[in-house]
């Protein structure tokens, strides 16, 4: 056998050496020129990361330049995947140290698993101060974690507004998956979810900005290489008055119930209250499994803004409708007459009037004032549903107003042709009677309810009811205005407008009217009260709750400015209940001094 001699041994050592160097060289070239950007970029990146900065939403006036929601700052808490060296050192440790849920934590990150590792992923929102510095404190054992201080909404006066200004929430997997409404989102973006912050997203969330920072290895900044500052979101100035607002949420405190109050000349809403409500803020701040269950599982449905959301029988204000639709086609006049003697037979029924001993010989005048059902009860009839139905929907009754509000519900104005297309049955003369009082199948929303208050006092005209009166960026300039759209205009004859105009004037200024406690010192008030038999049973102890209690009113009657609708459910009595709320909001507003003696209150409808 030939031995390898030390040359032999030279040589192959050189070979491999060669070799050696050719494929270095070879990668060298690859890494450095052939794919030099792609490894720079992946190394800026390692070294380089960039910070969204959230923008501040745009900030909500009421009428007078008070503000009613603004933002604040918040400490957040991020884990950055990327980050992590050790998950269980950094999950745990988080999860240990402030006591929060680790499989939450957990369930958070798997959400955002379609994410690269280096995006933050946002664990927990509006932090404490003592769980801040906790963390803080720890960071070092705790890799990927980090704080950021965001805005956060702010509303000042917490469920007061909820259901007129409404909420923001995180988004969820729906609506990012929505790219045609939310094209620019990302996880953990927060959102309008209710009421005036769903209506003007796009106007109220403004632009965010971002930042480059210079990360270690554990993530935390070392330093800030540029900033593009975010933009804040253009501010919403509102019809609703604060002063108003807080008097009508204070009356419905305890209650369930709306209030609603408009500009008859504009549409502009200036109260829109219902209660029960909830505390927006607990959205704002990411609101927890509990408070939401509480929240969807009461049965008084606090989420639901009575306002524009929930239909009710009008009582005895819908015989407003009538009247004018009465009066102006000749039915009746000012001299008609009908007795009262606390029941109308009809049929193989007696339809019993709220005055037990009976009104006597009314008209028109009166029968408004006391509100005698058996006089209406003649009206509806001399009329038929039809034409009570072609009333109500000029007026725009039953209808959607178009409130710039999410999820508005119709009402129900029935008609022959309703009945037969819902029931496949044709219409009693019977069903009429109680059409004519506003009870049956007649349902309507306290905001539609506004309407007819507000055709009354503007002269048979009345508008799209409507919360912003504008919207403004941040220099000052006006981005977009609502100049008043009209909904109804009807001419109606001189006498029809004064006859009822009178007798509503009376229903609050005249010994024996159904509103006369109400009365407001050197303000005359005009209104309709309303007691609507709710036909509710509590099913577990089978006992009836109790009646609607309605006022419809506007002031003053000679030159209105307001007009409004009070809705407590199974409040009894709307002159004794409703009523004095419409009071309370028109001493208020025309900053009068209330009526020190109170007069006994004659009504029960």
């Amino acid at each position: 056998m030939k031995e390898e001699t030390p040359s032999n041994t030279y040589k192959w050592c050189n070979l491999v050496l060669v070799i050696t160097m050719t494929v270095l060289m070879i990668r060298l070239w690859d890494l450095q020129i052939m794919r030099g950007a792609e490894m720079r970029k992946l190394s800026e990146q390692n070294r380089v990361r960039k910070i969204k900065i959230l923008a501040p939403r745009g900030i909500i006036y009421d009428r007078t330049g008070k503000v009613i929601a603004d933002t604040r700052p918040a400490f957040n808490i991020y884990v950055t995947p990327e980050d992590i060296k050790d998950f269980s050192q950094t999950i745990d440790g988080l999860a240990g140290l402030l006591g929060w849920d680790r499989d939450e934590i957990i369930e958070k990150l798997k959400a955002m698993s379609g994410m690269p590792p280096s995006f933050p992923v946002k664990i927990k929102t509006d932090v404490p101060m003592d769980e801040v510095a906790k963390i803080e404190a720890h960071r070092v054992y705790i890799p990927g974690v980090s704080i950021q201080i965001e805005p956060k909404r702010n509303y000042i006066y917490g469920q007061s507004f909820a259901h007129a200004i409404g909420y923001v929430s995180e988004i969820n997997d729906e609506e990012l998956n929505n790219k045609k409404v939310y094209k620019n989102y990302v996880p953990g973006d927060y959102i309008g979810k209710y009421g005036l912050e769903k209506t003007y997203e796009t106007y109220l969330r403004g632009t965010d900005g971002a930042k480059r920072v210079e990360v270690d290895a554990m993530g935390r900044e070392v330093r800030t290489l540029d900033i593009i500052e975010p933009i804040a979101g253009n501010s919403l100035h509102l019809n609703i008055d604060l002063e108003l607002q807080l008097i009508a949420d204070r009356a419905l405190e305890n209650k369930r119930g709306a209030v609603v109050a408009l500009d008859p000349k504009t549409g502009g809403v200036m109260v829109l209250a219902s209660r029960p409500g909830f505390d927006p803020n607990k959205f704002a701040s990411g609101i927890t499994r509990e408070d939401w269950k509480a929240i969807v599982m009461d049965k008084a449905h606090p989420l639901q803004n009575r306002g524009i959301q929930a239909g009710y029988p009008p009582g005895s204000t819908f015989k407003i409708l009538l009247a004018l639709k009465a009066l102006e086609i000749g039915v009746i006049n000012e001299k008609t007459t009908f007795t009262c003697h606390g029941g109308f037979p009809f049929g193989n029924r007696v339809f019993k009037c709220w005055q037990k001993k009976g009104h006597g010989t009314v008209a028109i005048r009166r029968a408004i004032v006391e509100s005698c059902d058996v006089f209406f009860y003649n009206v509806g009839l001399k009329l038929g549903v039809d034409r009570i139905h072609e009333m109500a929907d000029i007026i725009g009754l039953g209808k959607p107003t178009g409130i710039d509000l999410p999820a508005e519900q119709k009402g129900i104005i029935p008609s022959t042709e309703w009945k037969r297309k819902r029931f496949g049955e044709p219409w009693y003369e019977g069903e009429t009677v109680s059409v004519a009082i506003g009870q049956g199948a007649v349902w309507l929303t306290p905001i539609q309810l506004t309407q007819l208050s507000s055709f009354v006092a503007n002269d048979g005209k009345n508008f799209k009811p409507q919360m912003v009166n504008r919207i403004v960026l941040t220099t000052g300039e006006v981005v977009k205005s609502f100049p008043p759209v009209i909904n109804a205009d009807v001419k109606l004859k001189k006498d029809t407008l004064r006859i009822v105009k009178d007798g509503m004037r009376a229903v609050v200024n005249e010994p024996g009217g159904t509103a006369y406690s109400s009365r407001v010192a050197n303000v005359a008030m005009s209104g309709k009260t309303g007691t609507a038999q709710a036909g509710s049973m509590d099913k577990g102890k089978g006992a009836y709750l109790g009646d609607h209690a309605w006022f419809i009113a506007y002031a003053p009657s000679e030159d209105p400015s307001i007009a409004m609708t009070v809705l407590i459910e199974y409040g009894g009595h709307g002159g004794s209940q409703s009523a004095p709320i419409a009071k309370a909001i028109t001493e208020s507003l025309f900053k009068v001094k209330p009526v020190i003696k109170e007069a006994k209150t004659y009504e029960n409808r």
